[in-house]
């Protein structure tokens, strides 16, 4: 295949700028709701104080096509971290072993 023509498999890059003062937030809720032409998230947290209630802090709207993106990301990730871990816990569980005998 010629250099200037990409496969379905391709992706585009583009370089990423995240601000130094990007906030990072604790959300312990998640809604999602599937419209006719986009998927709408909702993000919040549980009351700790008022049990059964829930602010929505975040609303986040993507097309179709970005939420499947999302989701394979997500679920490509989930598995490459759920790997390391079970490596980490197999070293580890090695290491105790070895220095039991």
């Amino acid at each position: 295949m010629p250099e200037n023509q990409k496969s379905e498999n391709d992706q585009q890059k583009v370089q990423v700028h995240v601000s130094p003062d990007l906030d990072y937030a604790y959300r312990d809720m998640v809604n999602i709701f599937v419209g006719t032409g986009d998927v709408v998230f909702e993000f919040g947290n549980h009351h700790r104080s008022m049990p059964g209630n829930i602010t929505v802090s975040n609303r986040i709207v993507m097309t179709y096509a970005n939420a499947f993106d999302l989701q394979q990301k997500l679920q490509q990730v989930l598995m490459e971290a759920q790997k390391q871990m079970a490596q980490q816990m197999q070293q580890q569980q090695a290491t105790h072993k070895t220095s039991q005998e």
